[in-house]
C-alpha cells in the first residue's frame, strides 16, 4: 500500500522511518536502529597524527642523504687530485700505439696539463718549499720531452692535425705551469724553448720568463730573444712578445738590447715598430721618440688603415684602427714615455689629460702627477 505524503513531497515520519534533526536515519528499512557517529573534532593530538609523523620521516630521509653526503661525497664533488698525481698521469703517458708510434689519451693529458698550470697559481697552499723544487725538476723534464715528440706522431691525415693540435695546447699548459713555479729550475728547459724558436711555444717562454725576472739566471734569455726579435722568419706576435720581455729583463741603458730593438723599430713595421719605441723609452732611451710622438698623438691612430691582420695564406690586410685599441696604445705610450724626460713628450702627455676617454685621461694624469712628485723630492734632496 503506498505511503501517504504530505502536501510538500515529504513521507510522513514513522516507525522505522524516523527522521533526525540532521537528516540521517535512525534506522534502515525497519530494521533496528543503527549508531550513527558524529565527526571527531580537529584537537591538536589529531592534527599531531595528520602532519607531525610524516614531517619525522621527511625529515629522517633528508638527514640521512646529508649525512651520507657529509662522509663519503656527493657524485657532484669528486675528489680532487693531488699534484702528485697530477704529475704521474702526465709523466706516464700511456696509451695505445699506432705505427710504432706512442698516442696518449691526449685529451685527458691536456686537461691535467692545465689544471696543473691553474692549481700553481696557488702553489702556497698546494705544496711545499722543497715539494716545488722537485715540481719545477719534473716540469722542466716534461716539457723538454713534449718539445722534443712535437713531430712525432704519424702521418695520418686529420687526425694528425687533431692531434698535434691537442699535444701543441698541453705543451703551453705545461709551459704556463713551469712558470709559475718560480724557481730557479724553471730557466733552464725554459730558454730551452726560446732558442728552439718553434711558435707558438717561444712566445709563451718568453713571458713565463719575463716574470721570472728577479731571478739571476732570467738574464741569459736576452740574446735569444734578440734574435727572435730581429729574425723576418720569426712570426710577429713572437717578436711584439719579444720587445716586451727585453723592456722587463734589460737593465736600463743595456747598449745592446738599445741596439737590437732600434734595429727593429727602423724595420718600418707597424706594430713591430710601435712596441720597440716603447720598449727603448722603458729602458731610458730616447732612440725611439719621434715613433714615441706618433704613439702619443690621437689623431694619428684615427687616420689611415693602421690595424693590420695577417690572414692564413699570409696576406695583410688593413682597416682602421679600432677605438678599443687606440685606447690601449695611448695608455701604454703614456707610461713609456713618463721613463723619459723629454720636454715635447710631457706636453703631449699633458694634452692627454683632456682626452675623451676615461682610462686616457687617467693614465696621463698619473703620470703627470707622479712626475711633479719625483721633481719635488729632487728639489727637496738638493736644498738639503
Amino acid at each position: 500500500m503506498p505511503q501517504k505524503k504530505f502536501d510538500n513531497g515529504k513521507e510522513p515520519s514513522g516507525p522505522g522511518n524516523e527522521h533526525r534533526a540532521d537528516g540521517l536515519s535512525t534506522s534502515i528499512g525497519g530494521n533496528e536502529p543503527v549508531e550513527v557517529r558524529t565527526a571527531e573534532p580537529l584537537t591538536l593530538s589529531l592534527m599531531g597524527k595528520l602532519f607531525g609523523i610524516p614531517l619525522l620521516i621527511i625529515g629522517s630521509i633528508v638527514a640521512g642523504a646529508v649525512l651520507v653526503v657529509v662522509l663519503f661525497g656527493g657524485p657532484s664533488s669528486p675528489p680532487q687530485r693531488s699534484i702528485e698525481s697530477l704529475l704521474q698521469a702526465l709523466e706516464s703517458g700511456s696509451g695505445e700505439r699506432s705505427m710504432g708510434v706512442l698516442l696518449p689519451q691526449e685529451k685527458e693529458l691536456w686537461q691535467t696539463a692545465l689544471e696543473l698550470a691553474k692549481r700553481l697559481e696557488k702553489k702556497e697552499v698546494e705544496v711545499t718549499p722543497e715539494e716545488l723544487q722537485a715540481v719545477a725538476t719534473r716540469l722542466g723534464a716534461l716539457v723538454t720531452t713534449e718539445l722534443g715528440n712535437l713531430e712525432r706522431l704519424p702521418t695520418l691525415g686529420a687526425e694528425r692535425v687533431n692531434q698535434q693540435s691537442i699535444r701543441s695546447r698541453r705543451l703551453e699548459f705545461l709551459i704556463h705551469a713551469l712558470g709559475r713555479t718560480e724557481r730557479e729550475e724553471a730557466l733552464g728547459p725554459l730558454l730551452s724553448v726560446v732558442r728552439a724558436r718553434r711558435e707558438p711555444y717561444a712566445a709563451t717562454a718568453m713571458k713565463q720568463i719575463a716574470e721570472l725576472k728577479s731571478l739571476p739566471g732570467a738574464a741569459a734569455a736576452l740574446e735569444p730573444m734578440l734574435v727572435i726579435l730581429n729574425s723576418p722568419s720569426s712570426n710577429m706576435e713572437s717578436r711584439l712578445v719579444a720587445c716586451t720581455a727585453l723592456s722587463v729583463l734589460a737593465d736600463t741603458g743595456d747598449a745592446t738590447v738599445i741596439a737590437g730593438l732600434s734595429e727593429a723599430r727602423l724595420a718600418n713595421q707597424g706594430e713591430l715598430a710601435w712596441a720597440s719605441a716603447l720598449a727603448l723609452a722603458r729602458l731610458g732611451s730616447p732612440a725611439g721618440k719621434i715613433t714615441l710622438m706618433d704613439v702619443l698623438d690621437r689623431s694619428f691612430w684615427e687616420t689611415g688603415e693602421r690595424y693590420e691582420v695577417t690572414d692564413s695564406a699570409g696576406a695583410v690586410h688593413r682597416y682602421r684602427m679600432p677605438g678599443g685599441r687606440i685606447e690601449s696604445l695611448l695608455v701604454a705610450g703614456i707610461e713609456a714615455a713618463s721613463h723619459l724626460n723629454e720636454s715635447d713628450l710631457w706636453e703631449m702627455i699633458e694634452r692627454l689629460k683632456s682626452d675623451d676617454s676615461a682610462a686616457v685621461r687617467a693614465a696621463a694624469t698619473k703620470a703627470v702627477e707622479g712626475r711633479q712628485t719625483r721633481q719635488a723630492a729632487a728639489g727637496g734632496t738638493r736644498k738639503e
